[in-house]
């Protein structure tokens, strides 16, 4: 028989055969795509916290102190690490020796070219700091806010987690301290900062 010539169609099983194949084929597909994403928020949280790590190290190797900002765009989560000896208009002075204070300030730089961003993620990851073990006080990162991050230069502790609040004498305020940095996408990865010691290390979960 030719089979040029055979004009009967799929039959039904064939049909139910080649839709089978098909869902399996999809199956595959978003399984993998899942595993790819939840994969993303664990790199990005492996960046963070090595990022974190060297402005540690440069607070207590270079001069003044090295401050973490963590700040979100349209396109994603960035990190960019800033020296509180930034002379933009190099007159000798510091523009901000205290680091940061307001999104504008960071924003300011960044148009400017005068510091850039490292990607951390796209924009479907979520960032959270929490105050303490039962989350209070938790602020989450959008594109006018930022989590500040330093470290003391005479005693390698944390002296900044927060969102680059003052106290009144313009010195870093206590609260709040986020102790955790919770990243949120289809797997959820955190941060635990530990004040005194300084230490910090990632966590599932």
């Amino acid at each position: 028989m030719d089979i040029r010539k055979d004009k009967r169609g799929f039959s039904l099983i064939e049909l139910i055969i080649t839709m089978a194949i098909m869902a399996v084929f999809a199956g595959a597909i978003i399984g993998g795509m899942s595993y790819i994403n939840a994969g993303k928020t664990k790199k990005a949280a492996a960046r963070l916290n090595n990022k974190i790590s060297s402005i540690q190290t440069a607070t207590m190797t270079k001069k003044g102190q090295t401050f973490l900002y963590i700040y979100r765009t349209s396109d994603g989560v960035y990190s960019t690490a800033v020296s509180s000896t930034i002379d933009t208009n190099s007159d000798g002075n510091p523009d901000y020796p205290k680091g940061f204070t307001q999104r504008s300030e960071l924003d300011q730089c960044l148009s400017s070219g005068k510091i850039s961003g490292d990607k951390l993620c796209d924009s479907t990851v979520t960032i959270t700091g929490k105050q303490g073990t039962g989350g209070s006080n938790s602020v989450t990162l959008s594109e006018s806010n930022f989590l500040k991050l330093g470290y003391s230069k005479s005693t390698g502790a944390f002296n900044y987690s927060n969102d680059g609040s003052l106290d009144t004498n313009g010195e870093f305020t206590d609260v709040p301290f986020y102790s955790m940095i919770e990243m949120s996408g289809k797997e959820k990865f955190s941060i635990k900062l530990v004040k005194i010691s300084g230490k910090h290390f990632v966590k599932k979960g």
